[in-house]
């Protein structure tokens, strides 16, 4: 009886020795040590291909001296109004070059989506190629929009436009470190959603990011007629005339919303200021007064950095009775 049991015990031990001996050799195998784990590699979020900015496009963009200089900003840069079109990527580099120097570490580009393809209001979490490496997206804002309701996530039709595929490369260049949050808009998304998407990102407007409008002006036009109608859309932004620039058409704008997002940003911090950076056309630019035009506005939306200080500083102080009063404290 014992022996019996002790032979049982033997043959227990022989096949749980085997069975350690198989796990060993299984590890040695697959190349992963035994007794550490398994280290997993980061899978790189996916990112929108680059069609809209070569990189001899992107340097004749930047190698371009300008006789004005150096943009000198007025206190802290809160917004900004770019072109899309490449024939003025000049104006877009100064503007981001000045916006450089105060590092901001989200930049929100909005632009129009051109064939109102989808969702009123689109984002997504994708990053972006750019002739000099990655653009990352800031997938806190994303979430947070996609959450409140405020915008809906298509990288495809996203990754087609290029009112914020050809703006993100000059981000790239100037904010290697920055993050985008990329938006397209249908052309009539109204100012109650305007309002609706600018509290979605508030709390982000307020840490710093900076919000940048990507808008062409005058289309199709004569050099002297674009110039024209650039008076009549110049005075109703001066003027926070909404209404005015919700009945423009392409002669004036191609995104009445996108501007309505800056310059109502710019409202509510109660400034009703902004320089005027590069004001031009293709006509001009391409010395051809014949041609069909576009015009560009370069617009920057600055804040006094007392008045910020003391915004945030009030901001904190009503925030905190707010929290006090819900504590019953």
């Amino acid at each position: 009886m014992r022996s019996g049991r002790r032979g049982q015990g033997r043959h227990q031990m022989r096949k749980r020795l085997s069975i350690l001996g198989l796990i060993v050799l299984l590890l040695a195998v697959s190349g992963c040590p035994a007794g550490k784990p398994v280290e997993r590699k980061a899978v790189p979020n996916p990112a929108h291909k680059n069609i809209f900015v070569t990189g001899e496009e992107l340097a004749r963009c930047l190698s371009r001296q300008e006789p004005e200089g150096a943009v000198e900003i007025k206190g802290a840069a809160r917004g900004g109004v770019v072109p899309h079109h490449l024939l003025a990527g000049r104006l877009t580099a100064r503007f981001m070059e000045a916006l450089a120097l105060q590092h901001p570490g989200v930049v929100i580009v909005a632009g129009p989506n051109h064939r109102n393809l989808g969702a009123r209001v689109i984002t997504g979490f994708y990053d972006w190629e750019t002739p000099e490496g990655i653009v990352r997206t800031d997938s806190r804002v994303v979430k947070t929009l996609l959450e409140k309701g405020a915008a809906v996530r298509d990288e495809g039709t996203l990754s087609g436009e290029h009112s914020v595929g050809s703006v993100i490369p000059f981000i790239g260049h100037y904010l290697p470190e920055a993050r985008v949050v990329p938006l397209i808009l249908h052309r009539d998304v109204s100012l109650k959603e305007i309002d609706f998407l600018l509290a979605a990102v508030q709390p982000y407007l307020d840490e710093g990011a900076v919000l940048v409008a990507s808008v062409d002006f005058s289309h199709y036009l004569t050099r002297q007629a674009a110039e024209y109608k650039d008076e009549i859309t110049l005075k109703a932004m001066r003027d926070f005339d909404y209404n005015k620039l919700y009945s423009m058409g392409n002669d004036h704008l191609d995104s009445p919303a996108c501007l309505a997002l800056v310059l109502r940003d710019a409202e509510k911090r109660g400034n009703r200021q902004f320089q005027i950076l590069d004001h031009t056309n293709s006509g001009i630019l391409l010395k051809n007064d014949l041609i069909p035009t576009t015009s560009y506005f370069t617009l920057l939306f600055s804040e006094d950095k007392k008045t910020s200080s003391k915004r945030s500083s009030s901001e904190f102080l009503i925030n905190h009775k707010i929290k006090l009063i819900l504590s019953g404290k």
